[in-house]
């Protein structure tokens, strides 16, 4: 923390961010743009796939050994987010699916 206080990565951040909220079209995929242009700037360096696993870019075979999944947008399967969650989260990898956690979820706050 002191590092990147001492490199001011806050504010080196936040003038990338004020550049890019600009061009409405790039906030879109801020969370991939924001670390791509920054990183000329800030030494930032990619975690292993498992930490992040995207429909994207990784194989179905590769998701058990994730850590996070990623609800990113897949231009193969042209679907909204919730029918895209309902069928990424289920399975046996999972111990709940996306529907089972969405109906507890609904009877807790009901």
């Amino acid at each position: 923390l002191l590092a990147f206080r001492r490199m001011a990565v806050g504010d080196k951040l936040r003038a990338v961010y004020d550049s890019l909220s600009r061009d409405p079209n790039s906030l879109s995929n801020l969370d991939q743009d924001l670390p791509n242009y920054a990183q000329h700037n800030i030494p930032i360096f990619s975690l292993p796939q498992e930490w992040l696993w995207c429909e994207s870019w990784c194989s179905d075979a590769s998701k058990k050994h994730s850590k996070t999944i990623d609800l990113c947008n897949n231009p193969l399967h042209k679907e909204p987010k919730l029918d895209m969650a309902k069928r990424v989260i289920s399975g046996p990898l999972f111990m709940k699916s996306w529907v089972e956690m969405d109906e507890e979820i609904k009877r807790i706050i009901s």
